[in-house]
């Protein structure tokens, strides 16, 4: 599992991000503390809390993670 830390800030970051995990053929999670949710659910991702850094995991290959760091580059945090 590898992780890595996002921060979004509007509503229009939410949706364009949930794009982006929907398109990965593995598994992504998001969250923080004990509270992960499926990243490619918009309802889940807005039960998190954003005042703070988001954890993404994902199930996958180095290739595959590091093309995702790229697609979702402007939201690392």
């Amino acid at each position: 599992m590898k992780q890595f830390d996002i921060a979004l800030r509007s509503f229009a970051d939410v949706q364009d991000f949930v794009e982006i995990a929907t398109i990965q053929p593995f598994r992504v999670l998001v969250g923080h503390d004990h509270v992960w949710v499926n990243a490619k659910s918009f309802m889940g991702l807005f039960s998190l809390d954003f005042r703070k850094p988001i954890h993404v995991r994902a199930n996958c290959s180095q290739v595959e993670y590091d093309s995702f760091r790229v697609a979702a580059g402007k939201y690392l945090a």
